[in-house]
């Protein structure tokens, strides 16, 4: 820990309830597990998928995702190139290893995290269409250069890296997540200062990202310091900025086979947990507040856990819509499983989601008794058919592919195939390949922009966007 947090009390949130978990770390092989197929309202077993339901109706909208496609849109295409084609509209080339994606609100802007420590921009761009009053979106253009280089404070090591990264609500503050030297694992906070626009589409060179903002290293807090020293995977990397405002973290639960140290089932432990801290409400003296309804702010076990009892919860979101709670977790090497846990139960708050009890929902320790009241995937897939480590992704809100309303959309690592979950009330109604897919392992995250619309990374370089 960097600092001692400040107990604060703030406006209650949206979020704080009990639920799933969806958690996916496509970096390696060395961590992974596969996704299989369920179409039915009620519990289903095959040898390649599980899916956890309960006898409830499900309510009206569609049961199938049978037929669904959608395309995959190169729009930043590996190369050494930041031109854009004026055909297509699309940028080529010039990431290395990309591995999270965020938007940054109001600002036309999706920043790239590469695993190498650069952190990039991709300008949306847009004209204004003078017949409908309104601004047109013309394509996108990687800016050259970096808005941030982490590349001295990291290292590529095994799993290791620049591993995720967030804005501020007002996009002034970017988080990042990343190992250090010594692979501990930092969350760390640096000001973004606004220094031009770019709308691009003009043709022209673009101009470098240092000149649309400027973020000083000299202005990083860094506020929390994971030991993470023994294995250099499982380290976990998500960051999210969730519906109440606060900062949440994923963290795996520090590498190694079965979880050889029992992390994720130790409160006491910040290894496999998802953290929730509040670093706007930070007191004086301190780098964060905690949450007054994080489940133990009031003591047995660390303020900073929201959630316990995750392998390495490589990506999870919230719904756009109402508040739920993502997470697809990695597998030992046979399940791989998706959690969602409901805003009206508490998106997850306290909840334990049972690893190394269980992986997805098979037993895996036979040394006791596993604690009541963990909490059950909804979906799980094994490794058949070459799937190996599930990267969670989005339930689709944007309006372009009106085929995948409500569809939770993620992916398979070591296949490269997208995926959509379509589930309501709880109860899986079927899970579809997309029909299409990423060169096999490199599917490594997904991303969303302003309106709701989903992008793909390929740790190939390649950033595409999920049309119909």
């Amino acid at each position: 820990m960097a600092s001692t947090p400040s107990t604060h009390r703030r406006r209650p949130g949206p979020v704080a309830r009990s639920a799933a978990a969806v958690i996916a770390l496509g970096l390696a092989a060395a961590a992974c597990s596969s996704a299989g197929s369920a179409s039915s309202a009620s519990s289903t077993s095959t040898s390649s998928s599980t899916t956890s339901t309960t006898a409830v109706d499900p309510g009206p909208g569609p049961t199938t995702l049978k037929g669904t496609k959608v395309t995959l849109e190169p729009i930043v295409r590996p190369g050494a190139s930041t031109s854009t084609d004026p055909t297509t509209g699309s940028a080529s080339g010039g990431l290395d290893t990309p591995v999270a994606m965020v938007s940054r609100a109001g600002r036309n802007q999706l920043w790239i995290a590469e695993r190498s420590g650069q952190v990039r921009i991709v300008s949306i761009d847009t004209t204004w269409d003078r017949v409908t009053g309104k601004t047109k979106h013309t394509g996108y253009t990687l800016l050259p250069g970096a808005a941030l280089d982490l590349s001295a404070l990291t290292t590529t090591d095994g799993e290791r890296g620049l591993l995720g990264i967030a804005f501020s609500s007002d996009g002034r503050t970017l988080y990042v997540d990343h190992t250090a030297t010594n692979g501990d694992i930092e969350v760390a906070a640096y000001t973004v200062e606004d220094k031009g626009t770019f709308s691009g589409g003009d043709g022209v060179t673009p101009p470098p990202a240092g000149s649309i903002v400027t973020i000083d290293p000299a202005s990083r807090r860094t506020l929390l310091t994971i030991p993470h020293p023994d294995a250099t995977n499982h380290n976990g990397g998500q960051l999210v900025l969730g519906p109440d405002g606060y900062l949440y973290i994923g963290v795996g639960d520090g590498g190694g086979s079965g979880d050889p140290a029992g992390n994720a089932q130790n409160t006491d432990s910040l290894l496999g947990k998802v953290l929730r801290i509040d670093p706007a409400g930070a007191a004086l003296g301190s780098l964060y507040a905690i949450p007054a309804d994080n489940p133990f702010a009031g003591g047995g076990g660390r303020p900073e856990v929201y959630l316990y009892g995750v392998r390495n919860p490589w990506r999870f979101s919230f719904d756009r819509a109402n508040g739920d709670l993502w997470i697809a977790d990695v597998g030992q090497g046979a399940v791989e499983e998706i959690d969602w846990l409901p805003a009206s139960s508490g998106a997850g708050r306290g909840a334990n989601l049972g690893w190394n009890w269980f992986e997805g929902g098979t037993a895996f320790r036979t040394d006791g008794t596993p604690p009541k009241g963990t909490v059950s995937p909804l979906h799980t897939y094994t490794h058949d058919a070459g799937r190996c480590s599930v990267t969670g992704g989005y339930e689709y809100r944007g309006t372009e592919v009106p085929a995948l309303a409500s569809t939770y959309v993620y992916g398979d690592y070591c296949t490269g195939e997208v995926r959509g979950l379509l589930a309501r009330k709880g109860i899986v109604l079927d899970d579809q390949p997309l029909s299409t897919t990423v060169k096999p392992g490199t599917l490594v995250s997904f991303g969303q922009d302003d309106q709701g619309e989903l992008y793909v990374l390929s740790s190939d370089g390649t950033l595409y966007k999920v049309t119909p």
